[in-house]
């Protein structure tokens, strides 16, 4: 696929010539796909992992896989795309690679529970079950196909303009990342408006996310194609011309190669490190538990101690009555003891989405039951019946004959207001907390949808706004208003009014996708443009990794199972990435007849 790239030894010194806007556009079109891509993932990799039956306290090491594979991939891609070129290019047939293996993630993920079958149901492994094992391998697949296309995009925009341009072309590859993350983090709930169902089968996505994930897929690959059609990379003797200096020829291996770059890294790049960890520490807080944050502190899951009480007798009931087989017993164990730990808040306890959608599918009471009830209502007072309900009934009634029928939360409540039977309303109850999970879920992805949009809008201010004061002011101010987003989230109650952090985190991601790299380009030899934009990723990857690693212990015993006060520590942590801004050696304010680049140390 590829060559080593030819030594020129004493090239003359060549100003690149600038980009039109369509070229920067054309550069970057495929950032939007795997945008795209990371915005689904983001939305809801929480969501799917907890409908196959992960605890709230495990998830932040799921979302370690993402951060591991970067921390590998980028950098050997960054170096591999340094010193190869091939028939495609430098950088694009790492675009087309990664495109390939991601969009079969992006098709698996959520349909791991059936590509494990009947026949691996019973296998378990380290206390994971196999549906499990193959989403968490289906999204390190993801990840890491992702994280090939990515880094030589950041490198790409590096090696095709002159450093004059940098923060415009950083700036419209913000604006179409966001444009990306806006698609992807909204496609569940606008598919659930066009009528396709957001309430899973139990151990099933449910069909709103999986179509979102087919979609995603095919928007990733086609992105990806334009821009390498559209994009004509510099060929090695044309790009050393550019360099201005001589490009030795390096005898060390790879790995000593990105050991001696990361010893060696800029003053500015240490410096700028500091700012990535806190601020991608924050970022990665938000992704991993704004699902189960939301659902605790804005939704109705939190359940009365005397259903509480009911859920526990339940499941010990199920256990006594034989329900639970010797496969299944070891996951059912585990949800038992979450259940079990779960400390009160104000009276009310947290009840998880498993359990939840468990004990009212078929459990305690058929669903077919049900139904048959709510026809004998419908029967006996067809009065009460609204127009609304009418047709929820009568599309009900269209899959009563489906396998795995399940009777909505909407109809199982109505039933339960117009019946005096404990059984019904206990099930409706929980049915309704079930769908409170999955509310839940769509209003994450409306919140990253509105978050990523604002960001879009700001990306077009970015470039303006680091003329009239410095690249290293509107990072400080856009981070302070990030941290603030990320601890007001704490302090709404009402779910309608989360949007007002997600402008102040909007804020803080468009300024993160642009400035720390407009800020980098200034002080990197430009034929180490692909290894130091791999080494800068540790900074991102690394805050991450320590994120997942204590997440669960700070969460269970520190702040009592409630994730929204881990999400305002990210938003902590953000506020002190924006005062390590400060250290950045670039005047705060700009003066008009001052150029736009700084001394890069």
């Amino acid at each position: 696929m590829a060559n080593q790239a030819p030594i020129v030894d004493n090239p003359s010194s060549v100003k690149k010539p600038a980009l039109s806007l369509k070229q920067m556009i054309n550069l970057s079109m495929g950032f939007l796909g795997i945008q795209m891509g990371f915005g689904l993932q983001n939305g809801n990799a929480s969501r799917i992992l907890t409908d196959f039956g992960a605890d709230v306290h495990d998830l932040g090491l799921f979302w370690l896989v993402a951060p591991f594979t970067g921390l590998i991939v980028q950098p050997i891609i960054g170096h591999l795309g340094d010193n190869t070129w091939g028939r495609m290019g430098r950088r694009k047939p790492y675009f087309l690679i990664g495109a390939i293996f991601a969009a079969l993630g992006l098709i698996f993920l959520p349909n791991s529970n059936i590509l494990a079958g009947e026949s691996m149901k019973a296998m378990e492994f380290m206390g994971l079950s196999a549906i499990l094992w193959m989403g968490v391998i289906f999204l390190a697949m993801m990840d890491a196909s992702f994280n090939v296309s990515m880094e030589p995009f950041r490198a790409l925009v590096g090696d095709m303009l002159p450093k004059r341009q940098g923060a415009l072309g950083f700036s419209v590859q913000t604006i179409l990342i966001s444009i990306g993350a806006i698609l992807g983090s909204f496609l569940p709930t606008l598919l659930t408006y066009v009528g396709v169902s957001n309430e899973p089968i139990a151990g099933s996505v449910a069909p709103n996310v999986v179509w979102s994930f087919y979609v995603g897929a095919a928007i990733l690959m086609i992105t990806i194609l334009y821009t390498i059609v559209t994009i004509k990379e510099y060929p090695p003797e044309e790009f050393a011309k550019f360099q201005g200096e001589k490009i030795e020829k390096r005898e060390k291996n790879m790995f000593s190669a990105i050991f001696h770059d990361t010893m060696k890294m800029p003053r500015r790049m240490q410096r700028l490190s500091w700012v990535q960890f806190f601020s991608w520490f924050g970022l990665f807080t938000m992704w991993a538990f704004t699902t189960p944050s939301i659902a605790q502190n804005n939704y109705d899951t939190n359940i009365s101690e005397v259903e509480y009480n009911r859920v526990l007798a339940e499941i010990d009931k199920m256990d006594e009555l034989g329900m639970v087989s010797e496969e299944d017993r070891e996951d059912f164990e585990k949800m038992r003891s979450s259940l079990l730990e779960t400390s009160p808040k104000d009276g009310m306890y947290f009840i998880q989405n498993k359990p939840a959608t468990m004990l009212s599918q078929n459990m305690i009471l058929n669903d077919r039951d049900l139904f048959a009830s709510l026809s004998e209502l419908r029967t006996a007072q067809p009065n009460l019946f609204t127009q609304e309900m009418t047709e929820e009934f009568k599309k009900a009634e269209g899959k009563l004959n489906d396998e795995e029928f399940v009777l909505n939360s909407s109809l199982s409540t109505f039933l339960a207001e117009h019946s005096n039977d404990a059984d019904i309303s206990f099930v409706a109850r929980l049915k309704a907390v079930a769908k409170n999970h999955q509310k839940a879920g769509d209003m994450t992805g409306l919140l990253f949808t509105i978050y990523n949009f604002v960001a879009l809008i700001f990306a077009f201010l970015l470039n303006t706004l680091a003329k009239r004061t410095s690249r290293k002011f509107v990072h400080f101010f856009a981070l302070l208003l990030g941290g603030l987003g990320l601890i007001s989230m704490m302090l709404i109650k009402d779910p309608g009014l989360l949007w007002i952090s997600m402008v102040g985190i909007g804020v803080a991601w468009a300024s993160i996708l642009a400035m720390p790299y407009a800020l980098l380009i200034d002080s990197l030899p430009l034929n180490k443009m692909g290894i130091y934009m791999g080494i800068f990723n540790f900074f991102i990857v690394i805050p991450q990794i320590i994120n997942g690693l204590m997440s669960g212990a700070v969460i269970q015993d520190i702040f009592g199972n409630y994730s929204i006060y881990y999400v305002a520590l990210g938003g902590a942590l953000m506020l002190l990435a924006s005062l390590l801004t400060l250290r950045i050696r670039e005047p705060l304010f700009r003066s008009p007849s001052e150029p736009e680049t700084a001394a890069a140390v």
